[in-house]
């Protein structure tokens, strides 16, 4: 009797950007991995676009949020309903992903096989097809700062061996049903940026291992993030999440001292590091203010919405612009 495979839904968050997206499920269409089922999450896009591709796709389920939720809350909704339908995997995959024909059975089969196994990451590339996006990576706990193992590199095939890793990205996540099980969802504090350390550091916390698979492979066409999103606002962005993950994964006298060392980091070092990429003093007085908000409104805000960054966006300056991704931003902001 031939085994069956165990299924694996596919969840796209969209959000108006229509090309991406029908970019993304075009190679779907094309794996060869026998049993899956695609999900695409609309993030309230509201332009027409998430109509297009149900009238191109047709197959696909599609879910609207309400609104525009960022990363996590939008992705939410699709991972709880594929679990709902008995799931035995989740994909997240960006919407500026494209993918292999045969890149989910390796990915697959080595979950299968190590029930410890808690994600799965593999090799991202950029969209042209040579250069490493990422793969894999590591949080620096005290820091807060995720690295992405390999990015910008050329690739040589000096990450062609499968190994443990802290970190795997949102972009192309592999996630158990055990997993959802153990530790629940994505983390909703975030609106965007930080929900995968944070996802990734309560795998490891609950016990379960992150393995990076370098045939799970995949092409992210990134870069618009920063071009399209307002860059005041990754400042913003940037420092309350920091201050979020720092406050909820420290120990109380780590955190303490964590805040007031970033504290003084801010105050210091920050304004030499914040005029590069600065075109003039307005930006570069902006980005001073970004940082400062940031520090200061993380206090009593439990989860950052879009409300929030669009507030703050009023308070710094231009009105932001929210590119054409799921939200501030084409795709992972890291």
């Amino acid at each position: 009797m031939t085994k069956t495979s165990p299924l694996v839904y596919i969840v796209v968050l969209h959000w108006r950007n229509y090309a991406h997206t029908r970019g993304a499920l075009k190679s779907l269409a094309k794996i060869s991995y026998p049993n899956y089922r695609v999900l695409i999450a609309d993030n309230f896009s509201n332009d027409g676009s998430v109509e297009q591709l149900q009238t191109e796709f047709p197959a696909h389920t599609f879910l609207r949020n309400e609104s525009n939720l960022g990363f996590s809350r939008g992705c939410n909704p699709g991972i709880r309903a594929a679990y709902s339908a008995g799931a035995d995997y989740i994909l997240l995959l960006n919407n500026d992903m494209e993918v292999e024909a045969g890149f989910l059975e390796p990915a697959v089969a080595v979950a299968d096989e190590d029930r410890q196994i808690g994600l799965v990451t593999g090799k991202i590339l950029f969209g042209d097809r040579n250069t490493i996006w990422q793969a894999g990576g590591k949080i620096d706990g005290f820091r807060i700062q995720g690295t992405a193992r390999g990015w910008n590199e050329q690739d040589r095939g000096q990450f062609d061996s499968e190994c443990e890793t802290h970190w795997a990205s949102g972009a192309m996540l592999l996630i158990p049903r055990r997993t959802v099980e153990t530790v629940g969802v994505l983390p909703e504090e975030y609106f965007f940026g930080v929900e995968e350390w944070d996802y990734s550091t309560a795998v490891k916390n609950a016990g379960l291992r992150i393995r990076y698979v370098p045939t799970f492979k995949g092409y992210h066409h990134a870069g618009g993030s920063y071009k399209a999103g307002h860059p005041i606002l990754i400042v913003y962005n940037g420092v309350r999440n920091k201050l979020v993950y720092a406050q909820k994964y420290l120990s109380t006298p780590a955190w303490l001292l964590w805040k007031a060392v970033f504290r003084c980091y801010l105050k210091f070092v920050w304004p030499k590091k914040a005029w590069w990429g600065c075109e003039n003093e307005t930006d570069y007085r902006a980005r001073l203010q970004a940082a400062r908000m940031g520090f200061a409104d993380h206090h009593g805000i439990a989860r950052i919405e879009l409300s929030d960054l669009e507030r703050a966006g009023r308070r710094i300056g231009p009105t932001p612009t929210w590119g054409n991704g799921w939200g501030p931003a084409d795709s992972k902001i890291q």
